[in-house]
């Protein structure tokens, strides 16, 4: 593979996935706010999704992954990246809320690791999110995205710790 192809397929990946990570990224400058779940409780007992996953959180996802896009359309003049890029958004938080409900049926507390979890509840949600838009991202446009995000949430998550933003570093 030439380098203009590698660059195409990082090109490519960032434009799918930014606006994605974008709207998983920002929901942690909400410190408290409603939990979606309202407190209630599955059939096991254990809370549907957690204090973690609160309507705000969401909101502020919508608004700055949503944001993303918006700056695509501004600066490429084409409206069509709204018709996968909001699925996208959509879908990153719709895939980390079932991250939520899967850890906490596996009996994982709040903030506790899920190794592999964690880092891609969000990607799976965004890749479903970009193809039910219509955009059809190639197989190494999301290989590539899954690398760059499990590197990318490794360091982010790290520095949002050390910045106290959030309670864990992963």
């Amino acid at each position: 593979m030439g380098g203009s192809a590698l660059v195409s397929i990082l090109y490519y990946t960032f434009m799918y996935y930014l606006p994605a990570m974008t709207a998983n990224a920002t929901p942690v400058f909400v410190k408290k706010g409603k939990p979606i779940d309202a407190g209630k409780k599955f059939l096991d007992g254990r809370r549907i999704l957690g204090d973690g996953k609160t309507y705000e959180g969401f909101i502020v996802g919508i608004y700055f992954g949503i944001l993303v896009v918006s700056a695509y359309v501004v600066l490429a003049g084409d409206f069509s990246y709204f018709r996968w890029g909001v699925p996208s958004v959509i879908g990153a938080l719709l895939g980390d809320m079932l991250g939520s409900f899967i850890k906490r049926r596996l009996n994982i507390p709040r903030g506790g690791k899920a190794f592999l979890l964690d880092q891609l509840d969000f990607f799976f949600g965004a890749t479903i999110g970009i193809i039910f838009g219509g955009a059809a991202p190639s197989l190494y446009v999301i290989s590539c995205g899954l690398i760059v995000i499990l590197t990318l949430h490794v360091i982010t998550n790290r520095i949002a710790y050390e910045l106290k933003l959030k309670d864990v570093p992963w």
